[in-house]
């Protein structure tokens, strides 16, 4: 009986890749905080409410502020309510999102 050698094909993969970066287009910047309506999220968190009362305080104060719309979010582990964030988007120049303890 003769042998015959087999021969096998290895395909060597490189694991390795390169990061994939999504796009991005930052809203553009307001020249001014004066007179702009700013929005607050809430996260639902300790801390939260009291630390955005602060931040309005000051840029009501500092920078002229218009005006605020508050919103509250039912629990930090939720998103901001769809309908919730379309409204705001229109009633505000600029939103601050906080994140209590």
């Amino acid at each position: 009986m003769v042998q015959t050698a087999v021969r096998t094909r290895h395909l060597l993969v490189d694991p390795t890749t390169e990061p994939i970066v999504p796009g991005f287009i930052p809203a553009p910047r307001l020249d001014s905080l004066e007179n702009k309506r700013l929005g607050l999220i809430d996260d639902a968190k300790d801390g939260a409410q009291v630390l955005l009362e602060e931040i309005a305080d000051v840029l009501k104060e500092r920078y002229g502020v218009a005006s605020v719309n508050y919103h509250r979010k039912p629990s930090a582990s939720k998103p901001v309510d769809p309908e919730a964030l379309s409204e705001m988007t229109k009633d505000c120049d600029y939103i601050v999102v906080a994140i209590g303890s």
